[in-house]
């Protein structure tokens, strides 16, 4: 088996250790192959700190690790061959979305914009076929094989190489991972914001609630910060209309608007190319906060193709629009 791995070029080494006492018989450690044989001398310091005893059989992975300690005087294991392919070629398992998920978010709008994918899991996974967006563009970057790491970040910075080019709205943005089998993640970003001349970030757990923290780019996410009022701005305007929840959707999703003032208003669906989608209401608001439903569907009850959608409120003949995903 040794001499079939070394003839293919395969980094496979067979070494043996025994004391000093036995070296002699090296025909019964090589059995006529290339293998070298090390001599512990007395008293014997590597035989003791492996905890070795005769006929034991260490197999390591390419990191030094002991992956099978097993004595051998009965035969080799039945699997050793496969065992030692794997580690030659360890397979990595696809992430697995919630696993891995947008941690953290920069939208100064600047070069220094930003996205951060956090493995939360214990082994090591792959991204490929992963594909990371926004509300304008949900499947701007695909990733290729590269491998996450436990615990460890990938960052990529907007519009540079091996990222995404996407451009992060400094206002508010919707940022969307999905994985393979087209399986959505989405966070919503809120306006960016300034602390003491510092571009702060907005960090989110894997359940997608974020907070806003200084930036920590590729390593654990700093303490959420507690801004003012006035740093936030975050008071109601006259009119204030919110990011829609669920999105990406299906098979509906809610829309929130405020409303400082009695006024005539509307709420209108539309397409990616202004085309008239689906009126939800028309005619006098008293003021507060009111919600309405939409469940994908056109003036017609027919349910729509999956894309970006732009929901738009009238109030007093003054537009306030954003941006929805409609996924199928």
């Amino acid at each position: 088996m040794y001499d079939s791995f070394k003839e293919q070029g395969l980094p496979v080494e067979l070494i043996g250790i025994g004391t000093e006492t036995y070296i002699s018989g090296l025909d019964n450690w090589t059995n006529n192959n290339n293998a070298p044989v090390v001599s512990d001398e007395s008293p014997f310091s590597t035989w003791t700190s492996w905890g070795a005893s005769q006929r034991d059989l260490f197999v390591l992975d390419q990191s030094g690790n002991v992956v099978l300690e097993q004595n051998i005087t009965s035969g080799l294991p039945d699997n050793l061959q496969e065992l030692i392919t794997d580690l030659l070629d360890p397979s990595v398992s696809p992430c697995v979305l919630g696993t891995v998920f947008v941690s953290e978010v920069n939208n100064s709008g600047t070069t220094g914009n930003f996205i951060e994918i956090y493995n939360s899991g214990d082994i090591d996974c792959l991204l490929e076929g992963f594909r990371l967006g926004n509300s304008d563009d949900p499947l701007n970057y695909s990733f290729g094989n590269i491998v996450l790491p436990a615990g460890d970040f990938w960052l990529g910075y907007e519009g540079q190489d091996s990222s995404f080019t996407s451009e992060i709205n400094a206002t508010a943005d919707t940022i969307i991972l999905s994985d393979s089998n087209g399986n959505l993640l989405s966070i919503n970003i809120d306006m960016f914001q300034e602390l003491d001349g510092v571009a702060l970030s907005q960090s989110f757990s894997s359940e997608g609630i974020g907070c806003y923290t200084n930036p920590s780019p590729s390593s654990t996410n700093n303490a959420c910060l507690v801004l003012s009022n006035e740093e936030q701005n975050f008071l109601p305007e006259q009119v204030t209309l919110y990011q829609n929840y669920p999105n990406p959707f299906n098979p509906s999703t809610t829309i929130r608007f405020f409303l400082e003032n009695d006024a005539e208003a509307s709420l209108t669906i539309y397409d990616a190319n202004g085309k008239l989608i689906s009126n939800l209401f028309k005619g006098f608001q008293i003021a507060g906060t009111k919600s309405y439903s939409w469940n994908g569907t056109n003036q017609s009850g027919q349910k729509v193709t999956t894309g970006v959608y732009i929901y738009s409120l009238d109030v007093n003949g003054v537009a306030y629009n954003k941006k929805m995903i409609f996924i199928k």
